[in-house]
């Protein structure tokens, strides 16, 4: 009888275990997932910010070179162009997007925090409920 209930206790454990690994790989998943759309934003952002740099600078050259042939502005505007697809520079991230980059990881690690302390309470829940049917089956 007690071999059995052992035995029954050393099941419900793996299963717990199981169950949790299978949170853990979730929780996993999940945070790789939000450190790559935190990699994505952040290089969007500066891509934009390149981009609008390099509208700009075109912008004020245009203007300055108002007395030049159109073909010369053309020629101008579209090596800009072929510049930035060719290198692709990325400027040093602003304050801004470091302090939202670091928003966004420390709710990843809220979130992974909750879920872990949320299973732990499961677990403990599991446990206690196993463990009072042991003592009610044993009182009976």
């Amino acid at each position: 009888m007690a071999e059995n209930l052992l035995n029954s206790m050393i099941n419900k454990i793996n299963q717990i275990t199981t169950s949790l690994d299978g949170t853990i790989a979730q929780i996993t998943q999940m945070s790789t997932a939000i450190q790559n759309m935190s990699q994505r934003f952040s290089e969007e952002t500066i891509s934009v910010n390149e981009n609008i740099r390099l509208i700009v600078e075109v912008l004020k050259q245009f203007r300055m070179k108002s007395t030049e042939n159109l073909q010369e502005i053309s020629d101008d505007f579209n090596a800009k162009i072929k510049e930035l697809y060719e290198k692709k520079s990325i400027e040093l991230i602003t304050e801004e997007e470091k302090k939202a980059i670091e928003v966004i990881k420390q709710a990843s690690k809220a979130v992974s925090n909750n879920l872990y302390y949320a299973q732990l309470l499961n677990i403990i829940q599991s446990i206690r409920e196993e463990t009072n049917r042991i003592i009610s089956s044993k009182d009976q």
